[in-house]
């Protein structure tokens, strides 16, 4: 352990609010302490500070960790490493800037806008059932509704939506370690998915659509175009990274809000504020908290000489919380996103790896928190009695309401 930083106590995925809010507490009593701290069980240095975070998002002496965890499963070969170790997520240098130059041109805020009544229509048909009965549990109401907005987006017909949640919610686990049931299942999806996605993405070159699909086959950047096989790879990307994150974050959101009825009130009175509403319940209450990184020139951090294979996670719940940087960040207080000199939100990332579905997680969240803010719903049980649950994201398992 470094000399004079602290080690976190291990523990385990929180199970309830309470143990969400203690594991939250010590990161935040670990910042007060010093920039950085220590995993106990990895060595991984966690940095705190949002100074340091947002710098070392783009220092380009720090990598994704790549195919580190398929390594220490013993994944050496098949279809889920070749799939996973194309990813943006995973790709850097040349091959990375090229997929995103590609990508970045399809996947626009334009796009994504147009997107909006969709949303709302998706959101709109979800809650329905919750305010025909009076109440209901949200997080199963709205379950399927980032997937749904996202095959949209990508132009999946409706009627193929529920196998993408099955596909998607089997490589949910690839960003872990995995049992060997989780990689038969995973195997097995990935496979599934890339099949049916060129399918779809050879339909899309005999009849072009207004869709997402047929935009990344039109894509071009310096006289380079995607291949069949990488299309159908970064739509396969796309499903993977943005279903379980934005699912999870609606959950933490609506969390926070159902706490806060004013806020939601405050979402009916001046909606134009939606947008810093969504943006303060993901300072406050992130489903991801940290950006995992390994270093791969030397590099200082904290103090200390921190050599390439090292693991660092840049912690940005704790950025978004610091003092040095927000005003009093124990305050939950959407208008600070309305000020011209609102801090960086870190939780997407920054640099080459910063979040291309940031957009589209963004827009969903408000037309998510548009919907529930016109149900004027209640918690139906104390907030603490929740029980949490992880997957990609850390999130409520349940969030029972009233509905008057």
């Amino acid at each position: 352990m470094d000399a004079e930083r602290p080690e976190l106590r291990r523990r385990p995925p929180p199970a309830s609010a309470v143990e969400r809010a203690a594991g939250r507490r010590a990161l935040l009593e670990a910042q007060a302490a010093g920039p950085i701290a220590i995993d106990p069980l990895s060595g991984s240095v966690i940095v705190l500070r949002h100074a340091d975070v947002e710098r070392l998002l783009t220092d380009v002496r720090l990598a994704g960790v790549g195919l580190t965890t398929f390594d220490r499963m013993g994944i050496d070969g098949g279809p889920l490493r070749d799939w996973f170790g194309a990813l943006m997520f995973t790709t850097e240098g040349r091959e990375h800037h090229r997929l995103r130059s590609l990508v970045g041109k399809a996947f626009s805020p334009r796009a994504v806008e147009s997107l909006r009544p969709a949303a709302a229509a998706v959101i709109a048909a979800r809650l329905a059932p919750v305010r025909a009965a009076g109440g209901g549990d949200l997080v199963e109401a709205l379950y399927d509704a980032a997937m749904q907005v996202m095959c949209t987006l990508l132009g999946v017909p409706d009627a193929d939506v529920p196998a993408f949640i099955a596909w998607v919610d089997a490589l949910g686990p690839i960003f872990g370690i995995m049992t060997d049931a989780q990689i038969a299942a995973a195997t097995d999806a990935i496979v599934a998915l890339l099949g049916y996605t060129s399918e779809l993405c050879a339909r899309r070159e005999r009849e072009p659509a207004e869709d997402l699909i047929t935009g990344l086959i039109a894509a071009e950047h310096d006289g380079d175009r995607l291949t069949r096989a990488e299309t159908a790879s970064m739509v396969a990307n796309l499903l993977v990274g943005g279903h379980d994150t934005t699912s999870s974050q609606i959950g933490c959101s609506l969390f926070t809000l159902l706490q806060t009825p004013d806020v939601l009130a405050l979402a009916n009175a001046e909606p134009e504020l939606i947008g810093a509403i969504v943006s303060e319940t993901i300072r406050v209450e992130p489903a991801i908290g940290g950006a995992p990184r390994t270093v791969v020139e030397p590099i200082e951090i904290g103090g200390a000489a921190r050599a390439p294979g090292s693991s660092v996670i840049l912690n940005t719940m704790t950025a978004n919380n610091d003092p040095a940087v927000w005003r009093a960040p124990e305050r939950f207080d959407p208008r600070r996103f309305a000020e011209d000199d609102a801090p960086k939100l870190l939780t997407f990332g920054g640099g080459p790896h910063h979040c291309l579905g940031a957009w589209l997680a963004r827009l969903t969240l408000a037309e998510t928190v548009r919907g529930v803010a016109e149900l004027a719903p209640s918690l139906a049980e104390p907030a603490e009695a929740i029980p949490w649950t992880t997957k990609l994201g850390v999130c409520p398992a349940r969030l029972p309401v009233n509905v008057s």
